[in-house]
């Protein structure tokens, strides 16, 4: 009998019908398999707790094992691949973390899913075929019935399926106020996870989108289905769609406010309503809508939000332009009166139980994509911790579906396009509201006459710390301009830091720039520098908020470009104003 340093493998070759050996055959594959789990599990205690990102719910070490040997196999997800990524703070759900969150500061909702507790295998994202027919997105005023039948009928089926089918609208409305509550905290991290009034908002709302309306087209079998998106930013769709008022259809909710039902034209900075014409209406929405796309969005941040980083200490709370306004806006606009919260529409855990929430944010899509066109991709993010920064979705065939924010920049990879039309809002460049040398020298007289409070620092803010100063009326601050500190692309930002918003009201307040008479104060006089558009009730953060305008333009405009000081006006609109604090005033350049 010859001997090797493996004889049972020898002998199971060369004496296999020996009964020992065959015997020893049985057990070889088990071995195996015990000395690589064994190896391989003691790696894994090596490794940062961010890398076990197969499965991701902790806890689940068989799960995680298996995955990891399979990453080896393919050569996807596996150890290569997130060993390279350590040192990233990319943002993402830990998905067995789900409890109650606030809805709003007096009521606790449960939106998690059933049995979020146990682990699910998930798939990472994969494009579409690119063979597959394009999706196209049309305008809700330019659909016709064939296709309202078609969308009701998927719709229909959607709102029957049990609550523990992830396509059932139900639980496709729940994904809302799971994400934008901080009903989930962030693996590796005792954090909360919000998407709101950060970078995130765009991608994940792409993502909630995408998902919902692949979901929609396979309940009818239509794999050309495209959701409709309500294009209130262009006079046609500056109305609720009629498709949404029908109470025999699908699209129908109760929890609207009915005084905005057809014909009653939508206003994009809705603070309450007004008894202005219909053509007045559209002129502010027009130049509003150049402000939040155009003047007020230079930037990527002024545009995209604030960088909003994983752990304690990474969140951040600096909406950008569109976000404030008319997203905000319309929610607020759309939800009832009745409601506390102005529910559904007016509450980001209730907000996506409303049909008319999918068009609203297929708008707010659109937008994204216009705004990064005209920009030519310039100003598109390259920070790696946006482009990892992931989370889950299921998908038309109940996958679980982990995707990326690099996942989600190519609509056309996505399979989906936007038909287009016209943008009237890019030739409503507002003008000065009193000739601008006129209103300095109005403005020199009134601070002379001490008609004006005057604060500055050395830092050219206006400071009310450390208590801040409560917005219980309009209040001018005088602020430092520091124009020949400005270096060439940079834009003039006027910071309005330290936001403190208590209670659970809708507070909406507005800046205006060297502003002369308070009874010319409207979006459409170029005075305006921007809103201040906030529903309460995203995830708990002690963090205050920063609003930053956009102003290089305005300044231009206002012939104030060069000035060493330019007054800042916060204008107060809603009574809960009063309980907001306002941490200070200041301009920053962002390059």
């Amino acid at each position: 009998m010859s001997f090797s340093i493996f004889p049972w493998s020898f002998k199971c070759i060369a004496e296999h019908r020996l009964a020992m050996d065959l015997v020893a055959c049985k057990w070889i594959p088990t071995i195996t398999l015990a000395f690589l789990l064994l190896i391989f599990t003691a790696s894994l205690w090596n490794l940062e707790s961010n890398q076990a990102d197969q499965y991701p719910f902790p806890g689940d070490l068989t799960n995680m094992i298996l995955d990891k040997l399979e990453g080896w196999s393919l050569g996807k997800n596996g150890f290569t691949e997130d060993s390279n990524k350590r040192g990233l703070k990319a943002v993402g759900p830990n998905m067995t973390t789900c409890h109650p969150s606030y809805g709003r500061t007096d009521l606790l909702v449960n939106c998690c899913p059933p049995g979020f507790q146990s682990p699910v295998p998930f798939v990472d994202f994969q494009f579409p075929d690119p063979q597959s027919p394009l999706r196209i997105r049309r305008p809700t005023h330019a659909i016709d019935a064939d296709f309202l039948a078609k969308y009701n009928k998927a719709l229909t089926i959607m709102k029957s399926l049990p609550h523990d089918d992830p396509r059932s609208f139900s639980r496709q409305a729940n994904l809302h106020c799971l994400f934008c509550t901080g009903a989930y905290d962030q693996q590796n991290y005792n954090a909360p996870v919000s998407i709101h009034r950060t970078w995130l908002f765009f991608p994940w709302h792409r993502m909630m989108i995408y998902f919902h309306e692949r979901i929609i087209g396979s309940l009818i079998g239509d794999e050309t289905f495209a959701l409709p998106y309500w294009a209130w930013d262009i006079p046609e769709g500056m109305v609720m769609p009629d498709m949404y008022t029908n109470k025999s259809s699908s699209f129908f909710h109760t929890q609207r406010d009915a005084s905005h039902l057809p014909p009653n034209t939508a206003d994009l900075n809705y603070v309450s309503d007004t008894n202005i014409s219909r053509e007045d209406q559209l002129d502010i929405n027009l130049s509003f809508m150049y402000n939040q796309m155009v003047s007020g969005a230079r930037k990527t941040e002024l545009f995209m939000g604030c960088k909003y980083k994983a752990g304690t200490e990474g969140y951040c709370d600096g909406p950008g332009t569109i976000e404030l306004a008319p997203h905000n806006a319309l929610h607020t606009w759309v939800g009832s009166s009745l409601n506390p919260g102005r529910e559904d529409m007016g509450k980001f855990y209730s907000a996506a139980r409303d049909p008319i929430f999918y068009a609203h944010h297929s708008n707010i899509d659109r937008l994204w994509e216009v705004w990064r066109e005209f920009n030519k991709h310039q100003l598109d993010i390259t920070d790696p911790d946006w482009l990892e920064s992931f989370f889950f979705f299921y998908d038309e065939n109940l996958r679980l579906v982990r995707v990326k924010v690099s996942d989600v920049l190519d609509i056309i990879k996505l399979g989906y396009s936007y038909e287009q039309v016209h943008r009237p809002w890019l030739n409503k460049r507002p003008k000065p509201s009193f000739p601008p040398k006129l209103a300095r020298q109005m403005l020199k007289t009134k601070e002379n006459e001490n008609k004006l409070q005057m604060l500055s620092t050395h830092f050219s803010s206006s400071d009310f710390e450390p208590h801040g100063r409560a917005l219980d009326a309009s209040l001018a601050v005088k602020v430092r301009n520091h124009w020949s500190k400005k270096e060439k692309e940079e834009e003039n930002v006027i910071v309005v830091h330290g936001i403190e918003v208590k209670g659970d009201a809708y507070v909406k307040f507005e800046v205006y720039v060297n502003l002369v008479d308070e009874s010319k104060i409207s979006p459409k006089f170029r005075e305006f520098a921007g809103t201040f558009a906030h529903i309460p009730g995203a995830a708990a953060s002690k963090k205050k908020i920063d609003l930053k305008l956009g102003v290089s333009e305005l300044l231009e405009d206002l012939e104030a470009d060069q000035d060493e000081s330019i007054w800042v006006t916060l204008l107060p609109k809603t009574p809960s104003c009063s309980n907001v604090t306002i941490g200070g005033v200041r301009m920053e350049f962002i390059k």
